[in-house]
């Protein structure tokens, strides 16, 4: 969006140094070696087109397969909407010519081979966690740290701190040329996913409360902000983190919401505690095309490319789903909601901004990024507000004022995510 990018620009312009790229001149969908019509060549359609002319762009291609690998373990549940629009979505506005063919649970190959399956063909689209390999990927694990500096609520935040995220990182040349260069295209580079927060066996507001204890923490990010608190981080499969807080090995996971339910977790660690104006580092993945990208015809790639909106809406569905059973489940085990206290949070920032600052000393972030996370914030959160979304109550009450049932209700932000961000990068 023109605004954000503007005060983005202007804070970083402040401390003399190298602005943002602009979207527009950044790597994207349509110029990653796909130049024009591509290879596969064709007549494209309009972004804002109808049905009926996406329709009539279809009508010479050949019906096609496309092999999808989503994050989801299966078709059901709040992690699989984004999979299930998709599909949808790709399916019936070609007329029935793309077929896809989804394998869940990482079927086809685990997170840390996708990237190599998207290159030799056994996936076409995949959604990637290259948290997984941050020595293949340290310009992403790099924004993973980015992720600490945004705010945290139940609604707005959510919403604002997502697109920010995502915006800023289809801005960033050196993260999209680090895909591109392994021969990926990135569709959805950045996807922040849910708020993390701590879940444990008994309420953690106070620098005190985290002394000493033992934390199971998902990056180096989630780790260093965990020793700024005195606690130590505990490297464990997330297979292995029910069992072992039900047997207090550890005291504490620090998860989002979505896979905290989906893991059952809430059943043996349901006081939460979260923060406000910072977070703890999330856990971002990215949707990507493989190798199959470069023969499928103009309008074939555009369809794929436009269902990014969606997936930009149906990952915040799912996320903010996480919260809403979040909400009942503790409630439902006795357990509770507590905001970090003033000192806890004021460490975590501290610690935050020294490694976003480290990462922009290795040439790996943006310079300015310390300021231009939160200015980028800012910007999406008014947007959010104006579109009518707030914030009427709070974590614990999630579920008494949040309309989960209400499919069509991040619709608006999407179309806006999509027109003021992606639209620049659409193949052409």
């Amino acid at each position: 969006m023109k605004a954000l990018r503007t005060k983005a620009v202007q804070v970083t312009a402040t401390m003399g140094v190298a602005a943002f790229a602009l979207a527009g001149c950044a790597g994207s969908a349509g110029s990653a070696g796909s130049g024009g019509g591509g290879a596969g060549g064709g007549e494209g359609y309009a972004h804002d087109a109808s049905d009926a002319e996406i329709a009539a762009a279809f009508e010479d291609i050949e019906p096609l397969t496309i092999t999808y690998q989503p994050s989801a373990q299966s078709a059901e549940g709040p992690d699989s909407y984004r999979a299930q629009a998709f599909k949808k979505n790709l399916e019936e506005k070609s007329g029935g010519k793309i077929t896809v063919d989804t394998t869940y649970a990482q079927g086809i190959a685990g997170y840390t081979e996708l990237g190599d399956a998207l290159v030799d063909g056994r996936v076409d689209i995949a959604y990637m966690l290259p948290i997984y390999q941050p020595d293949e990927y340290p310009v992403f694990q790099a924004w993973v740290t980015g992720t600490t500096l945004t705010g945290t609520s139940p609604l707005v935040d959510e919403l604002a701190a997502n697109a920010a995220l995502g915006d800023l990182a289809w801005q960033d040349e050196n993260l999209l040329a680090e895909f591109e260069d392994k021969g990926l295209v990135p569709l959805s580079p950045l996807n922040a996913a849910g708020a993390v927060m701590s879940l444990c066996s008994e309420p953690h507001t106070t620098a005190a409360d985290w002394n000493g204890n033992q934390v199971r923490a998902s990056s180096t990010a989630q780790s260093a902000q965990l020793e700024a608190v005195s606690a130590s981080p505990v490297s464990l499969e997330y297979t292995e983190v029910f069992e072992a807080l039900q047997r207090n090995t550890i005291d504490c996971t620090l998860t989002a919401t979505l896979p905290a339910e989906t893991a059952g977790v809430f059943e043996v660690a349901n006081d939460v505690a979260y923060t406000t104006d910072v977070t703890f580092a999330r856990g971002p993945g990215g949707v990507f095309a493989g190798s199959a990208w470069e023969s499928w015809p103009l309008a074939v790639r555009q369809l794929v490319f436009d269902a990014m909106a969606d997936e930009f809406v149906q990952s915040r569905r799912g996320d903010l789903a996480g919260n809403y059973a979040a909400a009942e489940l503790v409630r439902e085990h006795g357990g509770s909601f507590a905001e970090m206290d003033d000192e806890t949070q004021a460490l975590i920032r501290a610690a935050s901004e020294g490694l976003v600052e480290e990462k922009v000393r290795d040439g790996l972030l943006p310079e300015g990024s310390v300021e231009a996370v939160p200015a980028a914030v800012d910007e999406w959160r008014e947007v959010v507000t104006e579109l009518g979304y707030e914030d009427e109550g709070t974590f614990a009450d999630f579920d008494e004022w949040y309309p989960d049932d209400d499919s069509e209700l991040l619709t608006p932000l999407g179309e806006r995510y999509f027109e003021e961000v992606m639209l620049p990068h659409r193949p052409s």
